[in-house]
């Protein structure tokens, strides 16, 4: 079928294969909520909504590890902070730091699958 495109010496199934799928699926929520977070503050999403407040409550959360170093890097090229300012800093660098530690993560399970 479409989705059952395997390698040879790929483990997709067994419990590797699920902790892999489990990875990516939590990892693509993290990404979805940052990206989420990034639209509101650029207007795509409207402030209004019901959903927003949960937007801003979990990306914040997720972002916070990365808030020094987007805040200078923010900063130096002038951009927002706040939801309708703009394009955040600190969203950005989370997404892309949480994108680095998935790639992290998955190359462990790689070799724990190699193993």
């Amino acid at each position: 079928m479409f989705g059952s495109i395997s390698r040879a010496g790929s483990s997709a199934s067994g419990p590797i294969g699920l902790v892999r799928t489990l990875v990516v699926l939590a990892f693509a929520v993290i990404q979805l909520v940052l990206v989420a977070r990034i639209l509101l503050d650029v207007g795509v999403i409207p402030p209004d909504l019901a959903v927003s407040d949960l937007i801003v409550s979990w990306s914040d959360a997720l972002a916070a590890p990365v808030a020094g170093v987007a805040t200078a890097v923010g900063g130096a090229f002038g951009a927002g902070q706040g939801i309708g300012d703009g394009l955040n800093a600190t969203m950005v660098a989370a997404l892309v730091g949480w994108s680095v530690v998935e790639g992290l993560v998955l190359g462990v399970i790689r070799k724990f699958a190699a193993v």
